[in-house]
């Protein structure tokens, strides 16, 4: 479709199925890394943007028809991740793929747990080497926002209390001027200055550096040092006492599901669907439900919706979602979250119209997507700058080529920086030259994208 065929090597060719905004955007991040994608669709027109936006092939057709994974190159494929909207679609097309080519990885995205079970996803169903459920990682993603006081500017990770907060530097701050080390000093505090954004282009520091106005910083510190940095800069946020979910969705339920019995009693729901309502309650006792159209204007009154800490938009509709989340920090509500399904558009929207976070579907289940097909020491992975940095959670194997190295001994060519050593008993510390990487620790890394094969070569 739009071009010959070109030779892949067989330890680098990556087949996608469906050519949605799932699809695009994992493509898009795996020709970054350097892979040779091939997307499938049945649909021509989506066949042709992909070819058209994004250097990779494209195949017109079903992924359940041998024929068409043949044409793709599945013989050769080192992963088929299956990501188009029908689950049944996905499930099949990577039985087929794992039977008839078991040396070919699969991955599916599969939302309905009718196959994956309330308990969790099953790994191995139908030989299937992954499974992903878009509303189970969103639902993971807004709940760990909230634990970290609903501040967009914060990032955490799986298996560390480290955390990552972009910083950005107001021409009057008093940091203007100091160099990386002297703004250590001046705020009395162990971090990290992972990379430095400058009018759009991402630097990774040295302790020389000079810190300019409107520079972006972003922050790696444990949670009690960027709790003191935040108190400092006057963004400290608590975690929200009392929050209400608008929309009784699918993820709304998953995001129940991960709360205590304690925060789900400080949870309000507010759906217009009757037995949806009725649904909720039974399901989960501790919350208070609200059947009603939250477009009503009487409605945030009624319910006294001004009062809470904390509003999330949660229904299947981008727009209502985005107003809703807006209107809510106009009305008293302290902050508010806004899930978006289908336009990435409108989180470039955001800052805006107020919003606190906007939580995307496409991209939590990219991430996800992407921390598995990077090896299986990847613990969690974010990607900053539009994705000029990415910053890595690795998990120190024996096999690893940095295993029982100091830091200072690791050549990481200046395009990359450790920002941060959990050793084997949880203990968390900020890194010097003379840190060494043993089996078992984990270590947070900070690289330039143009540079991730080569730290992944590394530690993975």
């Amino acid at each position: 479709m739009g071009r010959e065929r070109k030779e892949l090597g067989i330890s680098k060719k990556i087949i996608i199925l469906g050519a949605g905004r799932r699809g695009l955007g994992l493509a898009k991040q795996l020709i970054v890394d350097g892979k040779d994608v091939v997307v499938i669709d049945s649909a021509h027109e989506r066949v042709e943007s992909a070819v058209s936006k994004l250097d990779c092939l494209g195949v017109l057709g079903n992924g359940t028809d041998i024929a068409k994974l043949m044409e793709a190159g599945i013989e050769d494929a080192e992963a088929f991740i299956a990501v188009t909207n029908s689950d049944e679609i996905n499930l099949v097309s990577c039985g087929l793929v794992s039977s008839t080519f078991p040396n070919t990885k699969t991955v599916a995205a599969i939302r309905s747990l009718i196959y994956t079970g309330v308990d969790g996803l099953k790994e191995g169903l139908l030989g299937i080497d992954h499974i992903v459920n878009p509303n189970a990682e969103t639902a993971k993603s807004i709940f760990n926002i909230i634990e970290q006081g609903v501040n967009g500017n914060v990032l955490g990770f799986s298996n560390t209390k480290l955390l990552l907060y972009n910083f950005h530097i107001e021409p009057f701050s008093p940091y203007v001027g100091s160099t990386v080390m002297e703004m250590r000093s001046k705020l009395d505090a162990e971090f990290v200055i992972a990379s430095i954004n400058r009018r759009g282009v991402v630097i990774v520091p040295s302790g020389t550096t000079t810190i300019q106005a409107q520079d972006t910083l972003a922050i790696v510190a444990n949670s009690e040092e960027v709790t003191d940095i935040l108190k400092t800069v006057g963004q400290l946020q608590k975690r929200p006492n009392n929050m209400v979910l608008v929309g009784a969705s699918k993820i709304t339920r998953a995001l129940l599901n991960r709360m205590s019995p304690a925060m789900r009693s400080k949870v309000t729901v507010v759906d217009q669907d009757e037995e949806v309502c009725k649904t909720f309650s039974e399901r989960f006792r501790e919350i208070l439900v609200i059947k009603a159209d939250i477009t009503d204007e009487e409605v945030m009154q009624e319910e006294q919706l001004g009062t809470y800490d904390l509003l999330v938009a949660l229904t299947d509709n981008d727009e209502l979602n985005i107003i809703t989340a807006s209107y809510a920090k106009r009305i008293g509500v302290q902050r508010s979250m806004a899930l978006i399904k289908n336009n990435n558009n409108y989180s470039r929207m955001a800052s805006y119209l107020d919003i606190d976070v906007v939580i995307s579907t496409t991209d939590t289940t990219v991430e996800s997507l992407l921390r598995y097909l990077r090896g299986s020491n990847v613990s969690s992975i974010h990607s900053l700058y539009n994705g000029q940095l990415e910053i890595y959670e690795f998990i120190i194997n024996k096999e690893c080529e940095v295993c029982n190295k100091q830091l200072k001994d690791i050549n990481m060519r200046k395009k990359a920086i450790i920002a941060g050593i959990i050793d084997n008993t949880g203990h968390c510390s900020i890194p010097s030259g003379h840190s060494i990487l043993g089996e078992g620790d984990t270590v947070l890394v900070a690289v330039l994208r143009d540079s991730s094969d080569m730290i992944q070569k590394l530690f993975g």
